[in-house]
């Protein structure tokens, strides 16, 4: 167990990186109302659907994916509050998730081209939500299998 987590510094830390999703929220907001000219109020379904798997599949790679473990594995182990509070937050999937659907929702709202990223990462994060699920149930037969030949 890492005792930084019990420190005032890992404390002020985590305040800190609270504030500033916050205050990134709050810029997000105004500078879509400035571009859109007012707030948003709807989103289509078929974009909503979209956006949550693009949002389920950048989650997936930072917190989960070997691809990025070598970037997760910069911040574990690491000495001080801020390291310490870095590497929780790279593994902690609602953590990601929240800030990865700001990113998601902004990039939306702002840039023409984000649609073509968003749909690209919808359909990975939907081919990989399949994959868990199969994953799943592959998991779930082999134990029932096991179970089936001690009896």
């Amino acid at each position: 167990m890492n005792s930084t987590r019990h420190t005032t510094g890992y404390k002020v830390w985590n305040f800190l990186f609270s504030v500033l999703f916050l205050a990134v929220l709050a810029a997000a907001i105004i500078e879509m109302k400035e571009i859109r000219g007012g707030f948003l109020v709807s989103v289509s379904p078929f974009d909503a659907i979209m956006m949550t798997f693009a949002t389920f599949r950048i989650t997936r790679l930072v917190v989960y994916d070997r691809i990025t473990l070598w970037f997760r594995e910069l911040f574990i182990d690491s000495k001080g509050a801020f390291m310490t509070v870095v590497a929780d937050l790279l593994q902690c999937p609602w953590c990601i998730g929240v800030w990865s659907a700001l990113a998601v929702v902004y990039s939306y709202f702002i840039f023409d081209w984000a649609w073509s990223v968003i749909f690209f990462l919808a359909l990975a994060g939907a081919g990989s939500l399949l994959q868990v699920i199969a994953n799943g149930i592959g998991w779930r037969a082999e134990q029932l299998k096991k179970t089936t030949e001690l009896l």
